[in-house]
Parts: C-alpha cells; sequence; structure tokens
C-alpha cells in the first residue's frame, strides 16, 4: 500500500516525538540513581569531646551528583574507583581519579559528581561530627 508524503511525515514525526519522550525518561531514569553510603565505621572521639568520627564508603552511579550542599566541619575523601568532579563555589571544577584524596572544608557550598556517564566511582569518606549532627547540609 502506498502512503501519501504527508502520513509518511506525520509517522515519522510521532516516531521520532515517543523515541525523543522514552529517551527523556531513560536519562530521567539514570540521574535519579541514589548514591548508596555503607558505613563502615562510627566511634566516639575521647580526646574530642561529643565528636564521633564516621567512616564509609559511597557507590555513586554513573552521571550521579549530590547536588548543592556544605558540611559542618572537614570531609576527607580517598577516590577508589573511577573519577569524581569536585564543583567548589567560585572555584573551577577539579577532578580527582582512583589513588587522588582530597578535603571539603567546613561551609564551603559544592556540588560533587560522578566523572562518568557510564561508570560508577567509589569514594572512601571520613569525617568527624557531633552525636546527632548531620554530616551535610543541602543548599539553595
Amino acid at each position: 500500500m502506498h502512503q501519501s508524503p504527508i502520513i509518511k511525515t506525520a509517522t515519522t514525526l510521532i516516531a521520532a516525538v515517543a523515541a525523543g519522550i522514552l529517551g527523556g525518561q531513560i536519562v530521567c531514569a539514570q540521574q535519579q540513581q541514589p548514591i548508596k553510603r555503607m558505613d563502615l565505621l562510627k566511634t566516639p572521639l575521647s580526646d574530642l569531646d561529643g565528636k564521633e568520627m564516621q567512616v564509609w564508603v559511597a557507590d555513586i552511579p554513573p552521571g550521579a551528583a549530590t547536588g548543592p550542599h556544605f558540611h559542618p566541619t572537614p570531609r576527607f575523601v580517598y577516590v577508589l574507583e573511577g573519577s569524581l568532579v569536585l564543583e567548589l563555589d567560585g572555584k573551577p571544577p577539579r577532578t580527582y581519579s582512583a589513588g587522588q584524596a582530597y578535603v571539603e572544608l567546613p561551609g564551603e557550598r559544592h556540588n560533587l559528581r560522578n566523572a562518568s556517564a557510564t561508570e560508577s566511582a567509589k569514594g572512601l569518606g571520613f569525617q568527624y561530627v557531633g552525636k546527632d549532627q548531620p554530616l551535610q547540609i543541602n543548599a539553595p
């Protein structure tokens, strides 16, 4: 059966719109994968009254990001796998790869993201905080 050029164009347009919507949903689903944190240690620090050390491993899915936030105390991170991009307000982004470490200082607003859109990244984090104090505070 022969289709008119208008029907072919409409069919192509509908297919393209459907592919765009489906592709957009797939991208959104990938970006919404949560960062998983596995707590390894939480222990009181006798030298720092009321403070405790927390140690964890974070698994950062491809393309995932923390969103803007800051920490009440220093956070130290050692990259175990992949690469992480630290985006500090007012400074150029810095990329840290497996085997490198960095610090996020108290009150510095920043975003952390996986540098790869296809591979997971992992970081080992260390931070001391007051008992029941949040490790991070989301920022606008």
